[in-house]
């Protein structure tokens, strides 16, 4: 969000939540939900959030997004 809009967010507000590993977390949360392992509902940190970071993430995200796509439609 920070990327897309920075005026949206309030990291002052931030406030840590759950940072072990993904793997070590996943079966709790899938069986007992984020609360189970989080008080505040926030996996990770936030507040070591940047623009840069964010813009990094999302573009990560959009090509791993249209790569498959892009893939599909080729063969057309």
């Amino acid at each position: 969000m920070l990327h897309l809009d920075p005026t949206r967010v309030h990291l002052e507000r931030a406030e840590p939540g759950h940072t072990a590993p993904l793997a070590e977390i996943l079966l709790t949360m899938q069986e007992k939900g984020v609360r189970e392992i989080s008080a505040n509902g926030i996996l990770g940190d936030p507040t070591q959030a940047s623009r840069i970071l964010g813009e990094q993430l999302f573009n990560k995200a959009v090509e791993q997004a249209i790569t498959p796509y892009d893939a599909l439609t080729s063969r057309f």
